[in-house]
C-alpha cells in the first residue's frame, strides 16, 4: 500500500517543475525569434535570406501569417521599405577622433554597433520589448557623458566663474591689517612698534585673525564645496545636455563617428506585424525625449586626482585649479607681509614715504592675483571639461538603463 501511494507524490513533484521549464524555453525561444526577425526583415527588404527562420515560424503562424517572410513584408510595407534592399550591420568602428584638449572621443571598447540592419539607406536599430540603452561599463558611461557635454551649449559657466572669483577674493582681504606686522602677528594679533625687538614707537595695534592661514583655508574649503554643489546643478537642470546623453546612447553618433555603426532610425516592432519607426538624427528629435522620460539621466560628482590619459599615460591637466589658485594668492599675501616685516624690522618706518612703499608692495600683489584670476576665469569658461578639472571633479552616471521601447 505504501509503495503504492509512493508513485502517486513522483507526478505530482514533476509537474511542480515543468512549467518553469515550459517558461525557460519560451524566453529563450522568443530572444531567438527576435533575432531571426533582423534576418527577415533584410529579406523582406530585398537582401539576402540568412536564416530558415525556425524559430520566428511558429510566432507568425500564431499570429496569423504563413510564413516569417510574410510577417517580415507586413512591416516592410508599412514603413515603405520592401524591395529596397537591406544587409545585417558588421561590428562597428570606434572613432579615434580627439577632443580639443587631447583627449580621446571615446575610451569604451566595446564594438557592438548600434545600428542592427540597414535597409535602403536607413541604419536601424530593430527593437522589441525592452533591451539595454547602451552597453555597460564605465568607460562607456564616461565617454557618453563627455559626448553629451561636448554637444550642449546651454551651461552657463560665466555666471559659475564669476561666483568662483569672488569667492576666491573674498578669502584675502582687501587691507591686510592695514598692512603692518609679520603673518604670524597678523594671525595671534598685537602691537607693532618702530623698534620691534626693543618695542619702542608704538605704531599700532592689529587684531587676532587679520590673516589667519587656518581661517582662509577654512573658508576655501567651504566655497570649493559650495561651487561643487553649484556644478552639479548645472546638469540636473540642464535638459539639453540629458537629451543628448540619451541621443549619444541610442545613435552611437559620436562614438562610431556617424559611420554604418550609428543607427539613424529606431524600428520598434511585434510578432503580431505591428510596428513604429522613428528617425532619430538629432537629440531634438521627439522621440528622445520619450526614451529620456523612462531613462531619466542623473549625474553626481566626485572628488578626484587632477590627471588625464593622454597617449596612454597619466597627465597633469592644466595649471588652474581651485587649490593651485588659492595656494598661489596665499602664498603672494604672506610673501607681501613678510617683505613689509623685514622693512619694519629695518627700520624703514622713520624713513619719509614708507607707507606709500608698502602700498606699493601691496598695490602690486593685488594686481598680480587679478592677472592670475583674469587667467583662471579664461581657463574655466572655455569649456565645462575645464571647470570640472578646475574643481576637481568626475562625473557618476546613474540611469535606468533598461529601456521599454
Amino acid at each position: 500500500m505504501l509503495k503504492k501511494y509512493v508513485r502517486q507524490l513522483n507526478p505530482i513533484q514533476e509537474n511542480k517543475i515543468e512549467p518553469i521549464v515550459k517558461v525557460q524555453k519560451l524566453l529563450e525561444g522568443s530572444t531567438e525569434a527576435a533575432k531571426e526577425m533582423e534576418y527577415v526583415l533584410v529579406h523582406a527588404a530585398g537582401g539576402k535570406q540568412e536564416s530558415e527562420y525556425k524559430n520566428l515560424t511558429p510566432y507568425a503562424i500564431k499570429n496569423g501569417f504563413e510564413t516569417p517572410l510574410d510577417l517580415g513584408k507586413k512591416i516592410t510595407d508599412t514603413i515603405g521599405l520592401t524591395g529596397k534592399g537591406g544587409y545585417m550591420a558588421g561590428s562597428g568602428k570606434i572613432t579615434s577622433k580627439k577632443w580639443s584638449d587631447g583627449t580621446p572621443q571615446w575610451t569604451g571598447g566595446n564594438v557592438t554597433p548600434k545600428t542592427d540592419i540597414v535597409l535602403g539607406n536607413l541604419k536601424v536599430s530593430l527593437k522589441k520589448g525592452s533591451s539595454q540603452l547602451m552597453s555597460g561599463g564605465p568607460d562607456e558611461s564616461l565617454s557618453t557623458f563627455r559626448a553629451a557635454v561636448e554637444n550642449t551649449k546651454s551651461f552657463d559657466l560665466d555666471g559659475l566663474a564669476k561666483e568662483v572669483e569672488d569667492g576666491i577674493k573674498n578669502l584675502l582681504p582687501s587691507t591686510i591689517g592695514e598692512f603692518m606686522g609679520g603673518a604670524d602677528l597678523q594671525k595671534k594679533g598685537g602691537t607693532v612698534y618702530q623698534k620691534t625687538k626693543s618695542k619702542q614707537g608704538k605704531i599700532g595695534d592689529v587684531a587676532a585673525g587679520t590673516f589667519d592661514k587656518d581661517k582662509v583655508l577654512k573658508a576655501a574649503d567651504d566655497h570649493n564645496l559650495k561651487m561643487k554643489k553649484k556644478f552639479a546643478d548645472l546638469f540636473a537642470s540642464n535638459i539639453e545636455f540629458k537629451k543628448n546623453f540619451v541621443y549619444e546612447a541610442m545613435t552611437g553618433a559620436v562614438k562610431f563617428d556617424k559611420g554604418d555603426a550609428a543607427a539613424d532610425h529606431f524600428l520598434v516592432v511585434d510578432f503580431d506585424g505591428s510596428s513604429e519607426f522613428h528617425k532619430v538624427q538629432s537629440a531634438q528629435t521627439p522621440y528622445v525625449s520619450e526614451i529620456l522620460s523612462k531613462v531619466k539621466p542623473d549625474v553626481k560628482f566626485k572628488s578626484t586626482a587632477v590627471t588625464k590619459k593622454l597617449d596612454g599615460k597619466d597627465t597633469k591637466t592644466g595649471y588652474y585649479r581651485f587649490w593651485s589658485v588659492v595656494g598661489l594668492g596665499y602664498t603672494a599675501a604672506v610673501k607681501n607681509i613678510q617683505k613689509a616685516s623685514i622693512d619694519y624690522e629695518n627700520g624703514d618706518l622713520l624713513q619719509e614715504g614708507f607707507f606709500n612703499k608698502i602700498k606699493s608692495i601691496f598695490r602690486k600683489f593685488y594686481a598680480f592675483i587679478t592677472k592670475v584670476f583674469q587667467q583662471m576665469k579664461k581657463f574655466i569658461t572655455d569649456s565645462v571639461q575645464n571647470m570640472q578639472e578646475f574643481l576637481g571633479l568626475k562625473p557618476d552616471i546613474k540611469f535606468n538603463n533598461t529601456v521599454e521601447w
